[in-house]
């Protein structure tokens, strides 16, 4: 059983949803090299980081091939993004941000950034500029920087909370999860100040801003809480059972995506609160995206990036809606 449990705790149950892997519709399995992770999506391809070897691959959309692999530095860290006709790649083995020119399918720019190994996350972009958890100046990564891409230079330092990892960009906000204080912080960008403190769940990391909300994966006991931006609070905390140190989130076709080791696929309606498919089994499975009209996993146990055509899932039960 599964249940979306209001930040008032009223519940409301559904069918279980769990499904085995093999019924996933995967109708593409590409080949990459070993440790594929992060994805994002521009210029006709997903780019995807990979840890072993250091890299970015290219993958062209129309056809599933990959067209490009590009050295990058030491210990991608924080995610990729595709914006201002770049693509950019924090690494935390060199303290840069490489920039890709995907004309050239190679690095033009690297960009110091206070940023070193140690931990996962994620960066932001939002108005010309990248905002990073900064975990160089201080080890408990207690504050969020703003570089701008196109000065390179560090412009701003905003005061979070112990252990901000994770940023995302949404309703004209940044976003930063703590995940030992167990609140997300919604910083102004223009006045480089929290402007709200928002309890969640326990170990909140990494969230996806879209489809009406702000959502937020928590990893100690594996749910996602639902953050109303206009209200500035938690107001659906949903039971995914999805417990695990790492995984990720996603949010955008119509749906909320929670890929986790060993579920590499669970589906939540945004209007119910409700997971409606859990596809359960496999190993190695973290970074979860959609884009390109389809769902797409990194598969880094075996270097495989997978493409998902939701239209085959199976049927959601009448008291899943």
């Amino acid at each position: 059983m599964v249940a979306a449990v209001t930040s008032a705790g009223a519940q409301t149950g559904n069918r279980d949803p769990r499904l085995p892997i093999d019924d996933l519709p995967i109708v593409a399995r590409i080949t990459v090299p070993a440790s594929a992770d992060w994805m994002t999506f521009g210029f006709g391809s997903v780019w995807v980081v990979n840890y072993r070897p250091s890299r970015v691959s290219r993958i062209e959309v129309a056809t599933n091939h990959v067209t490009a692999d590009i050295p990058i530095g030491r210990n991608g860290c924080l995610g990729i993004i595709a914006a201002l006709g770049r693509v950019w790649v924090p690494t935390c083995g060199d303290s840069v941000v490489n920039e890709i020119d995907p004309a050239k399918d190679s690095i033009v720019r690297r960009i110091p950034a206070p940023i070193k190994s140690g931990r996962e996350g994620a960066a932001a972009f939002l108005d010309d500029a990248l905002w990073i958890p900064d975990n160089a100046t201080d080890s408990s990564s207690n504050a969020v920087v703003r570089l701008d891409l196109r000065s390179g230079a560090v412009t701003d330092r905003v005061a979070t909370a112990a252990r901000t990892d994770v940023v995302v960009a949404g309703f004209g906000s940044i976003w930063a999860s703590s995940s030992v204080e167990n609140v997300v912080l919604r910083i102004d960008p223009a006045t480089k100040r929290v402007v709200a403190r928002i309890p969640v769940g326990r170990s909140p990391k990494f969230m996806a801003a879209g489809e009406g909300a702000v959502w937020v994966q928590n990893r100690y006991d594996g749910s996602v809480s639902r953050i109303d931006p206009a209200a500035n609070r938690e107001i659906a905390r949903i039971n995914a059972w999805a417990p695990t140190p790492a995984g990720d989130i996603a949010a955008a076709g119509g749906a909320v995506w929670l890929g986790v080791d060993g579920t590499p696929v669970i589906r939540i309606d945004p209007r119910t609160n409700a997971v409606t498919h859990a596809f359960v089994g496999g190993y190695g499975i973290d970074a979860i995206r959609w884009g390109a009209g389809a769902l797409w996993v990194a598969d880094h146990s075996k270097g495989e990036v997978w493409r998902i055509d939701e239209r085959r899932f199976p049927p959601v039960k009448p008291n899943q809606r």
